[in-house]
């Protein structure tokens, strides 16, 4: 299968930014834009600005099913608009579940926040 020429150029200009795919993977969210930037940059802000309020669900979660549903969304967002590393953390969260020792919940909450600051990162480099 070939890749359009308009794709192979953007896979290009990233690596020349030194873009991480392992933290924000373009190539997958071009599948759902079609190389469309605007819509890019606003998919990218709505999931940089939804993270904040899921992320406060996850600590204010009283409940297995809050925690559940907080952690399913964000693991779904993540991988939808190409987070992989913030999506693998957001699984192992929904994996470990709400009565998961405090401290391992904890290191893994704070991965997740140093996850989200690595791709809002990756995000500027290749964005803008």
């Amino acid at each position: 299968m070939k890749v359009p020429e308009r794709q192979l150029q953007a896979s290009e200009a990233n690596e020349a930014r030194g873009v991480n795919q392992a933290i924000f993977d373009r190539d997958h969210l071009r599948q759902y834009t079609g190389g469309d930037a605007a819509l890019e940059r606003e998919l990218l802000g709505l999931f940089l600005g939804h993270f904040g309020p899921v992320r406060s669900q996850l600590d204010a979660a009283l409940s297995a099913q809050d925690w559940k549903f907080a952690a399913h969304t964000l693991k779904g967002s993540a991988r939808s608009i190409g987070a992989p590393h913030v999506a693998a953390l957001a699984e192992k969260l929904e994996i470990m579940g709400f009565s998961a020792p405090g401290k391992r919940k904890k290191r893994t909450l704070d991965a997740l926040d140093a996850a989200l600051a690595a791709f809002a990162d990756e995000v500027k480099k290749a964005v803008g």
